[in-house]
């Protein structure tokens, strides 16, 4: 049993993905008392099922692939100095699905903002020569983690508790989830539904598996085309993932397809042997941009703003909070790209109440809700 001062808290992390570690590590590091729960386990749900990769976005410069790229080269900064021994910088070879992907690649290639080259077959003489057929782009600064490895090291000196389904209350100017209590506390809850209701977000979940497999092939590079296939580190090599919508194959057909798309791009994977299968949700919002920020309390927002005007704009002083309340995730497969940099605004947010980029702000949907109500 805990003594009382021992359930005190400054801030508890709801969720023990890569977003919610990613936090309370960045919390833990500004001095907080910080209580890490989840009711499975660390890594339980999509981030222990992800790929992992650290790669960047292609587009047409817009802000989805300017912020994506911003965390991307975040993401590599951070992993290679806080985790070293989980971070492989082995580069990707991001390769066009036809020829018409391959006009796409070409209409993408001026707004690119970080360092690649274009190359060509003869340049991977592993990759399959057809998969090659139109050519690639090559980031030498991509990379991946190990997921597990991530989380052991930013959990070091995390007060956790495992097989918690957290039911946060809000009395006496405190939160309070069964006999722990703190003056915060942060929803990274993932595709899962959030433990308190905030009517303007709605949270959605995209299945997908991940295989890893042993194989003696030389794959120097991770290479993405309809799928990802890693470099290969001490025999093992990852496959996936699978986006699953209204699929109605069984995982393991899923999953079979997945290695004979892998085969068909690198042949030597011919002879691999599967050595586990990873699956999970992997939350999304409809804009696909992540969340990160303090929740707005919204039956307020509507007696006190009503239907703003459009020079209201996320992170505005006039929106009512929900006291000490945060929101971290919607991060789709790009959890261990966004994860750092949004975990480092969030507790910024929380310690010093630094606006949050609001490309990433939760009060974007608050205001789209207010404008439709």
């Amino acid at each position: 049993m805990l003594a009382l001062n021992e359930r005190l808290y400054d801030t508890i992390v709801i969720g023990a993905g890569i977003a919610g570690i990613s936090t309370a590590w960045w919390l833990k590091k500004s001095g907080q008392k910080v209580l890490l729960l989840d009711k499975k386990g660390p890594l339980a749900g999509a981030s222990g099922a992800a790929g992992a990769f650290l790669s960047p976005r292609l587009g047409r410069g817009g802000d989805l692939q300017k912020i994506t790229n911003e965390a991307y080269r975040f993401a590599l900064r951070f992993y290679a100095k806080r985790v070293p021994e989980g971070f492989f910088q082995k580069g990707l070879v991001r390769i066009p699905k036809d020829e018409k992907d391959a006009e796409k690649f070409a209409s993408f290639e001026p707004f690119i903002d970080v360092p690649f080259e274009k190359v060509t077959a003869s340049d991977f003489p592993h990759i399959a020569p057809e998969a090659m057929r139109f050519g690639a782009f090559f980031f030498k600064d991509a990379a991946f983690v190990d997921p597990m490895t991530v989380a052991m090291r930013l959990m070091e000196g995390i007060k956790t508790r495992w097989g918690f389904d957290a039911k946060p209350v809000y009395r006496k100017g405190a939160w309070h989830i069964g006999q722990f209590s703190a003056e915060n506390i942060v929803l990274a809850t993932g595709a899962d539904r959030l433990p308190v209701k905030i009517p303007y977000i709605e949270i959605g979940g995209v299945w997908g598996e991940r295989v890893d497999v042993r194989s003696d092939a030389e794959i120097p590079v991770t290479l993405h085309r309809k799928l990802s296939v890693s470099a290969n580190v001490e025999g093992i090599v990852r496959i996936g993932a699978t986006h699953v919508r209204n699929d109605s194959r069984s995982e393991i057909e899923r999953v079979n397809q997945l290695i004979v798309d892998a085969v068909g791009l690198v042949p030597s994977l011919q002879d691999q042997q599967i050595v586990r299968i990873y699956a999970g949700h992997r939350s999304s919002v409809s804009d696909h941009f992540p969340l990160a920020g303090a929740a707005a309390d919204a039956e307020t927002a509507l007696a006190r703003l009503g239907k703003p005007s459009k020079s209201l704009k996320p992170e505005d002083g006039s929106i009512p909070r929900i006291g000490g309340l945060f929101l971290i995730g919607g991060f789709g497969g790009r959890g261990f790209v966004f994860g750092p940099m949004m975990g480092k605004m969030v507790a910024e947010k929380i310690i010093q109440n630094s606006p949050v980029d609001i490309r990433v702000s939760p009060d974007r949907y608050l205001l789209r809700f207010l404008r439709h109500h």
